[in-house]
């Protein structure tokens, strides 16, 4: 259990300290009111602040909202890394940049997004969660994070709902437009990555009509890459061949990654205003999102003859007999998003109608990828320091020699993921009064049809004709600051080897076989119905209401093992391999009641309360009936498997808040929540419980590593929210918010476990703070960031919970420098993760991840219309 780190008790004092900082505001501002109005700056930063907090306010659920003007403020190229600004949230990185977004420090795959009021579909293999970085800011008309559901909205959601407004031409004052250029320059691999962005607005008159259209453009190419060293498997403790006893781990990389990656996305959207209270539109977004990438891997393989090593001590240990190989991953991955919503929008006297027709597509396809490794044994290899970068060393001068390294094995392959969905949505409302107050009763039907498809292949060469070595494919270039390298790979000498020679290549029939038999499709079809009143008391505010969802869920893939006997009832694909086609259902429904509860104390203070219940469906890569990935050698077995039998997670929430908004620019706000949630999904290594014949068949098993996500038993989360805003009349504005959050979950081991049976809460960070310091005086705008994330479960052993995999606490600060001239000129400069901040993931304390990205820094001109 993670101890706690925020005291409510605490929250009195503070929140009395800065009610009274935003209450003096509120007197100087009174104070100030026959001033001139010049003295005061409302506009650029302080003006968006403003419009967020107005919109927070008027809310009935618990909520925190961008605009595209406050996302404009800051460095953030793409619509998750502007997400991390906000109250509770935090993001997942990848390669450095901001991928997936979680709400209240909760798993990212616990989040419901949706954008023009239609799901996102998800183009990754295993993901729920959509990785919101494929999406540009500059298409954004809004974010908004809802912490509170209400009975209209999708009850898909423990962590939070995220909307994606793009832009709408019938919000502007007639004609806009605005054309951004930028370079980028990444410090870390010395590489400039251009970026242009437009957007065009306008309204035309159709003989009464008022037609809205409003297009987006936009377009990256970013050069970047890291460095890495990470472990496979877990650190154990060994008795060395001299009696010596301490903790290593086996197989341990050095990774080297060069990375291009191109965003494109296009929003058109056309809103037709037919008369007063009458709307129909074709909202539509296209995002193409590309990895072009090579990495450089070095495998010291420590355990490759003996099964101890010669000698360890507390931070070294040196392993005869070892294997070094060398890797390159060269590979091209590309991801395609299309969103299209057809709707209307009608008032008819107290009544009103809203429907909407949703298609979504995603596809990821990875064509033509290649693995090639290179390698040599009989090796004196190890590391001289452990820590989180153990620095590894090779005893013999051979590991420099690229001759001594021999063409081992080509992988090469052909993988695609679609997933499409048709949704559609209509919501009847009634003005109706309740005791008096002017209340409106709220029904609808929401239908959701959802396939995501998976067709993935490999083939494995192992004889190339001939003894080619590294000498023929050197690459002595390779840049690495995190130990000694060595020599490299050349992605072009060998690709020309590859293509040349191909045909001549010896096939592992083996290989390919339980590589390619990964295919999977999965259909999950949603109904839903729900009811629900929001009355105006006048100070208060009632929202209440239930909502129906049923599920059916249905998967379909392939068992495949390698067995010396043949398995009833399965194919053989390759010899001593065989596939069962496996098929799994599933079908579940429940009521999901709720309540938002708003009262306005004072003109300046708001108090909330609710009550939600919500389910989270597992991931598609957690129910997926497929391994993805099947290795046996020698007696060994290592898999990576899904688990189509889970159960959704279910949720029930508790939420309070009190939020004080002062006259003048200024707000605080803190909150409480409570979440008790039940069936939640831990990744775990099931090795000493798992059946090994599904993998092996008869073969024996000597070790196994086994890793699949499984059903705990239950969990509760508490948490306290705060967030804070102050505006100052000399130009400088401050935001800071903070989440703290403790939660315990129960395995449900029983009484014989090896291991503990209380964990945290998988994947949630403990605390998720963002502090902003803002200056602008007329042209001049000026913005420092620094967003925390707290350390997280990744992984669970469920033998030693030593062997559990932490990801590290995460800063970063970023810099935002903006001069406007009166032309509708604007020059920025942006400079992003200014102190070099490393990703890093630990079990008890050694390294499992660590990955360095450097610096990067943005400069650009934006024209825009006055």
């Amino acid at each position: 259990m993670t101890k706690p780190v925020f005291s409510l008790k605490l929250a009195a004092p503070l929140a009395a300290a800065i009610i009274s900082i935003n209450a003096g505001a509120q007197t100087t501002a009174q104070e100030k009111e026959s001033e001139p109005m010049e003295t005061i700056i409302v506009t650029g930063q302080a003006a968006n602040a403003r419009s967020d907090i107005e919109r927070q306010r008027a809310s009935n659920k618990v909520v925190a909202v961008q605009t595209s003007e406050a996302i404009g403020e800051l460095p953030d190229a793409n619509v998750t890394e502007a997400l991390q600004r906000m109250a509770g949230v935090f993001i997942a990185r990848d390669q450095g940049e901001g991928r997936f977004v979680g709400v209240r420090g909760i798993d990212p795959n616990l989040n419901a997004s949706t954008i023009n009021g239609m799901s996102l579909p998800a183009p990754e293999t295993d993901s729920r969660a959509v990785a919101l970085d494929v999406i540009p800011s500059d298409l954004l008309a809004s974010l908004e994070v809802f912490k509170t559901l209400t009975p209209d909205m999708s009850a898909d959601s423990i962590g939070g709902a995220i909307e994606i407004k793009s832009i709408n031409a019938l919000d502007k004052d007639g004609q806009t437009y605005k054309v951004t250029v930028e370079n980028g320059y990444g410090e870390l691999q010395g590489e400039n990555s251009p970026k242009i962005a437009g957007t065009y607005t306008n309204k035309f008159d159709l003989n009464g009509r008022t037609l809205g259209v409003a297009l987006a453009a936009s377009h990256q190419t970013r050069k970047f890459g890291s460095e890495n060293v990470e472990t496979d498997g877990v650190w154990e403790e060994f008795t060395a061949l001299d009696g010596s006893e301490g903790v290593t781990a086996a197989e341990i990389e050095q990774r080297d990654y060069t990375v291009t990656r191109e965003r494109t996305g296009l929003a058109a959207n056309f809103d037709l205003e037919l008369s007063a209270g009458h709307r129909v539109y074709l909202h539509s977004l296209y995002s193409d999102f590309s990895d072009e990438e090579q990495r450089q891997r070095n495998s010291y393989k420590l355990d490759e003859e003996n099964d101890d090593p010669d000698t360890i001590s507390e931070n070294a240990v040196t392993w005869s007999d070892a294997a070094l190989e060398k890797e390159l991953k060269d590979r091209y991955e590309e991801q395609e998003i299309l969103s299209l919503v057809l709707g209307g929008e009608h008032d008819l006297n107290n009544w009103g109608v809203e429907y909407a027709l949703g298609f979504s597509h995603a596809e990821e396809s990875e064509p033509h990828r290649r693995d090639t490794t290179f390698v040599q044994e009989g090796l004196e290899l190890g590391y001289t320091s452990a820590g989180k970068i153990p620095q590894m060393f090779a005893a013999d001068a051979s590991a420099m020699d690229a001759a001594s390294y021999e063409l081992d094995e080509l992988v090469v392959e052909d993988n695609y993921t679609d997933d499409e969905e048709v949704s559609f949505r209509i919501d009847f409302r009634r003005d109706i009064e309740v005791a008096g107050n002017p209340s409106e009763l709220k029904f609808g039907l929401h239908e959701r049809r959802r396939e995501k498809t998976g067709d993935l292949n490999a083939t494995i060469y192992d004889g190339f004709g001939d003894d080619f070595t590294l000498a023929d494919f050197a690459n002595n270039n390779v840049d690495y600051g995190l130990g000694t390298f060595g020599p490299g790979i050349n992605q072009s000498a060998l690709n020309a080897f590859i293509d040349a020679n191909i045909g001549n290549f010896e096939i592992d029939e083996t290989d390919t076989a339980l590589d390619s038999a990964r295919d999977y499709v999965m259909n999950e079809d949603i109904s839903a119905l729900y009811v629900m009143n929001d009355i105006d008391f006048g100070r208060a505010n009632l929202v209440y209401g239930v909502r129906y969802e049923s599920t059916d869920f249905s998967a379909e893939g392939y068992r495949v093992a390698e067995s010396g006997e043949a398995i009833d009832g399965a194919e053989e694909l390759a010899e001593d391999v065989y596939v069962t086609e496996v098929n799994y259902k599933s079908d579940y429904s429940k009521l999901f009641p709720s309540v938002n509860f708003k009262y306005d104390y004072t003109d300046n203070i708001v108090l909330r309360a609710a009550y939600t219940e919500s389910l989270s469906r597992p991931s598609f890569g957690d129910l997926n009936p497929s391994a993805a990935e099947i290795e046996f050698d020698d007696g060994e077995l290592e898999v990576q498997a899904g688990n189509p039998q889970l159960d959704p997670y279910e949720a029930r929430n508790i939420d309070v808040s009190f939020e004080y908004y002062a006259d003048a620019l200024g707000m605080f706000s803190v909150g409480a929540f409570h979440k008790q949630i039940d069936n939640f999904v831990v990744t775990a290594d099931v090795s000493s419980i798992a059946d090994y014949s599904q993998y092996v068949g008869s073969l024996a098993v000597e070790e196994a590593e086994i890793f699949q996500p499984i059903n705990g038993d239950q969990a509760t989360l508490n948490g306290a929210e705060l967030s804070w805003t102050r505006g100052f009349d000399n130009g400088f504005l401050l935001r800071a918010n903070a989440t703290f959050t403790d939660s315990e979950a129960n395995l449900g081991l029983g009484e014989d476990a090896e291991r503990g049976d209380k964990i945290a809460l998988p994947s949630q960070a403990d605390v998720v703070a963002n502090f902003i310091v803002g200056y602008e005086r007329d042209a001049l705008s000026l913005r420092l960031s620094t967003a925390y994330k707290g350390d997280r479960l990744l992984e669970v052993d469920l033998e030693d919970e030593a062997y559990d995999l932490y990801e590290d606490k995460h800063m970063q600060m970023d810099l935002s420098a903006k001069y406007r001239f009166d032309n509708g000129l604007q020059v920025f400069f942006n400079a992003v993760n200014l102190t070099d901040e490393p990703f890093y993931a630990n079990r008890r304390g050694y390294n499992g991840q660590y990955e360095e990205y450097g610096p990067s820094y943005v400069l650009g001109v934006t024209f825009s219309s006055l």
